[in-house]
């Protein structure tokens, strides 16, 4: 993997309004992509997994922070400028059958963003259509006139990650690419992505509720709480030594066989506070085992426990 940084995100912040009240979806996330490197981001429904994805492409621009790609700041660009950008920056969205245009065929939905860049030869788009098909596991003969209804779910996701690849951009931001399929299929895109980010050299942000699914395909994982990062460090750190309890309960949620398992603490309980009304102090504390009186006064800050591991809690498990 280069050790270059990719992709630069400091203090971001989401703000929606809801019944009339504003809130902070994402609250103060900061993180950083190495070129080639795969990054996870889990957390349960609703931490604000997607809308941090989101605010990194500008899809809405954060209320307040900064982000930079390739070293470039993107808050603040207009409309056409970060059009160009999104040549390098591209999504692949967690529903692949609504992500596509039923009434259109296969050739031009995976055609469409040469054809926004401004490429006005047909041969040339033709031919990295079926080039951009045929390596993710499509046919192109069979499938360029063919649309979205014709096909599984499993095949929708890959006409997805072609339309995503046919620009050869640098980061792919993959927002739960799998939730929506079998597991059989799951494991098949899952390995399609590794390819991909061989073949093309990609750089990935893989967002997750699963902690299963992460596992293998991510360099680093950090983990999210409503709108905040309470976790962050290697892959194999995070799951042989976990040192937030959230963290910990939802390693717990992983099913293993045999030898295989894991006591990594109890499993989670109760239910995740409303956004609109964040608990005081720790935000995970009303579901916390060893809560104590200074995780209601006092944020714990996001800090260094071990070079490359990071937590945001006041009596970490340091992996105990």
């Amino acid at each position: 993997m280069n050790n270059g940084t990719l992709l630069e995100v400091n203090d971001i912040t989401v703000e929606y309004v809801t019944q009339g009240q504003r809130f902070a979806a994402i609250s103060d996330v900061t993180l950083d992509i190495a070129e080639g490197e795969t990054l996870g981001l889990v957390g349960e429904s609703g931490c604000g997994k997607s809308t941090t994805g989101r605010a990194i492409i500008q899809l809405p621009t954060p209320t307040a922070g900064h982000v930079k790609f390739e070293g470039q700041e993107l808050t603040g660009l207009t409309h056409n400028e970060m059009r160009q950008i999104r040549q390098r920056l591209q999504i692949i969205f967690q529903d692949p059958v609504s992500s596509l245009n039923p009434r259109r065929r296969v050739k031009d939905i995976v055609a469409e963003p040469l054809i926004i860049a401004g490429n006005k030869d047909a041969a040339d788009i033709d031919r990295k259509v079926r080039e951009v098909l045929n390596a993710v596991g499509m046919d192109p003969d069979i499938t360029l006139d063919r649309r979205p209804h014709q096909f599984s779910g499993g095949q929708c996701q890959r006409i997805c990650i072609a339309r995503a690849l046919i620009m050869e951009p640098k980061l792919i931001v993959c927002d739960e690419p799998v939730s929506a399929l079998d597991v059989s299929v799951q494991a098949q895109i899952l390995n399609l992505l590794e390819d991909m980010k061989e073949r093309y050299g990609l750089t990935l942000l893989f967002i997750s509720h699963d902690l299963a699914v992460v596992k293998n395909i991510s360099d680093r994982v950090a983990v999210m709480y409503l709108g905040k990062f309470c976790e962050l460090a290697d892959s194999e750190r995070i799951y042989e030594a976990p040192a937030h309890p959230y963290t910990a309960g939802l390693m717990a949620t992983i099913p293993e066989i045999g030898d295989k398992a894991i006591d990594s603490g109890p499993a989670l309980a109760g239910e995740i506070p409303s956004p609109l009304n964040p608990p005081s102090g720790c935000r995970f504390r009303t579901r916390c085992p060893q809560a104590q009186e200074k995780c209601t006064a006092e944020e714990p800050a996001f800090r260094d426990i071990d070079p490359g591991h990071q937590v945001a809690c006041h009596f970490p498990l340091l992996g105990e």
